[in-house]
């Protein structure tokens, strides 16, 4: 069972470690304001070896780490947001152009994939989407919605492009995946891919949204499931390292995975953007950590290799995407 210690005898313990903690009193506001757990437990592993801290390690050192990561969050949110913006529009336009504006009509199995694998999360996301309505209808329910029982009592139906705002990003992720193949086929050509290979990256986006959104270690973060496509074109153009089976090392649930996913999903001015801060924030920190440590945290990145920074003067095919997401 883990004993509870004060915040002097955590800082007994770091400095037991070997990290050199040079104004305890800081130290410890740090820690009442972040808490050990988020930091120490969260970081400190970055710069140790064995248990015991490389030689000449900080505080400052964990608590500059913290906070580049805490910046990385905020940069992936918002952009991240913006693809879920543009996903949800496509999928709200197409979906009403062909099965209505009324949910009696549209939240029907017909409107989804007829595969009867699929029929049991097709089942589950009607539900979910009726519940939505039903909830935000409700004016003394905490998930009440004004835009939503606005448009009920005025037209007598929710639209789906009234509805998708209330639907959370995982959620469109899996209303996607379930759509009918050639209603997948026409939104994922806006992004010059397949319909495999769009829902692909959107797991991948919504996985990494999921780590931020709850403020989890982002900048190490790896994919328990998920994995991109190594067949898209990006990714061979960047040519990146391979393991002793042929397989490549980074860019499949990494951070480099949802940078190249990002390459597909953002228009390329905001893409540009979301690299330039990328690029900074990442400076920053070089600015405090030595480079030893930086190409261990570049490592855990995927972006040891300087390669990734071609990915905004790298062009997506235009021509036919590919069938598979393999």
């Amino acid at each position: 069972m883990k004993a509870f210690a004060t915040y002097e005898q955590q800082i007994e313990k770091l400095k037991k470690d070997g990290l050199i903690i040079k104004d305890e009193t800081s130290a410890i506001r740090f820690l009442k304001l972040e808490g050990y757990y988020n930091v120490i437990n969260g970081y400190s592993p970055n710069f140790k070896i064995n248990g015991v801290f490389y030689k000449g390690t900080t505080f400052d050192d964990i608590c500059h780490l913290y906070a580049f990561d805490k910046e990385l969050r905020s940069i992936i949110y918002k952009h991240t947001s913006s693809i879920e913006s543009h996903v949800k529009a496509l999928i709200a336009h197409e979906f009403s152009r062909i099965h209505g504006v009324d949910e009696k009509n549209y939240l029907q199995p017909s409107s989804f994939s007829s595969n009867s694998n699929a029929l049991p999360a097709v089942n589950r996301l009607i539900e979910e989407c009726q519940s939505t309505i039903n909830d935000a209808l409700t004016r003394n329910s905490n998930k009440f919605r004004e835009y939503i029982a606005h448009n009920y009592t005025i037209h007598g139906h929710v639209p789906m492009w009234v509805l998708i705002r209330a639907l959370s990003f995982g959620t469109i992720s899996i209303f996607y995946k379930n759509m009918i193949d050639n209603e997948k086929e026409i939104i994922a050509n806006n992004y010059h891919l397949s319909a495999a290979q769009l829902a692909n990256m959107l797991e991948v986006v919504v996985s990494y949204r999921n780590i931020v959104a709850h403020g989890e270690r982002t900048f190490c973060a790896r994919l328990p499931k998920t994995r991109l496509s190594t067949q898209l074109g990006i990714t061979k153009k960047l040519n990146i390292a391979k393991n002793e089976k042929g397989e490549i090392k980074y860019g499949r649930n990494d951070l480099l995975s949802l940078l190249i996913s990002c390459k597909y999903l953002l228009p390329a001015e905001e893409f540009q953007i979301f690299l330039n801060e990328l690029i900074a924030c990442i400076d920053n920190l070089s600015q405090h950590l030595n480079s030893s440590m930086m190409g261990r945290i570049k490592i855990s990145m995927g972006l040891y290799s300087k390669s990734w920074l071609l990915l905004p003067k790298l062009k997506i095919d235009e021509s036919q995407p590919a069938n598979n997401a393999n």
